[in-house]
């Protein structure tokens, strides 16, 4: 191997490619426990969600699910290697890797520019994003995602191998921060603006004859024909509604934080490692990437519960599934709404 290719794919601390795959006996117990608990949940939710009212938002909550069922993709590639140890496997692990995260991120981003039309542009909005064009707009973001994602194999500048490619890992960190910091911006952004709509909710447009019934019905002039008036609003039920949109602004950063940040944050100390020191004294870090990754798939398993808590439709309907499989229910109670 020259220096140049040297270089180009990240070496462990004896100087030989780093395996993308580290995985140990305590790694594989509680890979094999989340997969048995990750992929019944997230497929019996898309199950669910499949038979709700077909409408633009069920279909974004579709594309998260199912990003949330694709994190096992590599975690079951992961397995297989860990029992065989074949070489294909691991370019098989390879061509799938960080794609998951990706389309989590990509479809939350999604779904929160659908939030921000339905508040700020409600009419647009409405005759606009019909379902078909939904489903349309998430595949068509899926597939670029993933060529970016990608790029570097799909135009063959590098051949698909058991190795990280240096340049394949910083493309990957700049497209996770960017869609990272979308969502954390728009986040923020949609709880600015619920917040704007509730305050705006405790004052009435009224035109003058209405404010002022002495007037007798006179025409008074177009300047001054519309005054604000404040009407009397129940403060416990808008103050629920101000702490609803705090609780979703909160749970939607928080459960952001624990992936991608985590490994955007061992990736950003490595290249900083490596910026500062060199390449040979940050190879100790690499034994941390396996705990990053088990950690990140923690997001496939209470993603999905944040959202069975969070949306009453859904948890409904997910419940009666469950009951009428076990025998409770006689039929699926399909939502009428």
């Amino acid at each position: 191997m020259n220096s140049s290719r040297q270089d180009e794919v990240i070496l462990n601390e004896n100087g030989e490619k780093q395996n993308p795959i580290n995985v140990d006996i305590v790694s594989v117990i509680i890979k094999c426990l989340c997969c048995s608990i990750g992929i019944p949940l997230n497929a019996s939710i898309a199950v669910t969600i499949t038979r709700l009212h077909r409408r633009p938002r069920n279909h974004f909550l579709l594309g998260i699910i199912l990003s949330h069922l694709s994190f096992f993709i590599p975690t079951s590639i992961e397995l297989i290697y860990w029992a065989y140890s074949v070489e294909y496997v691991c370019d098989a692990y390879m061509a799938v890797a960080v794609i998951p995260q990706g389309l989590l991120l990509t479809n939350m981003l999604l779904a929160l520019i659908d939030r921000y039309l339905a508040i700020n542009h409600p009419l647009l909005h409405r005759r606009k994003m019909t379902t078909r064009f939904a489903g349309c707009l998430i595949i068509t973001c899926s597939v670029f995602i993933v060529f970016l994602i990608k790029f570097v194999y799909i135009v063959q500048l590098r051949t698909l191998g058991c190795e990280t490619l240096l340049l394949h890992l910083k493309m990957n960190a700049v497209i996770l921060v960017v869609l990272f910091i979308s969502c954390i911006v728009l986040n923020i952004i949609i709880y600015r603006q619920t917040r704007t709509l509730l305050r705006e909710s405790r004052t009435l447009q009224a035109t003058q004859e209405e404010s002022d019934p002495s007037n007798g019905g006179a025409n008074v002039n177009d300047d001054t024909a519309f005054t604000p008036m404040c009407i009397h609003v129940d403060r416990e039920k808008l103050g629920d509604m101000e702490m609803e949109a705090t609780r979703t602004l909160v749970i939607g950063v928080a459960s952001l934080c624990v992936m991608p940040c985590l490994a955007l944050i061992f990736k950003a100390s490595f290249f900083a490692c490596r910026l500062v020191y060199g390449q040979s004294a940050c190879t100790n870090l690499l034994k941390i990437a396996p705990i990053i990754k088990e950690f990140s798939l923690s997001l496939a398993i209470y993603g999905p519960i944040i959202f069975l808590v969070r949306n009453k439709e859904l948890r409904v309907a997910w419940t009666s599934k469950i009951m009428r499989e076990r025998g409770y229910l006689i039929a699926f109670p399909r939502p009428t709404c």
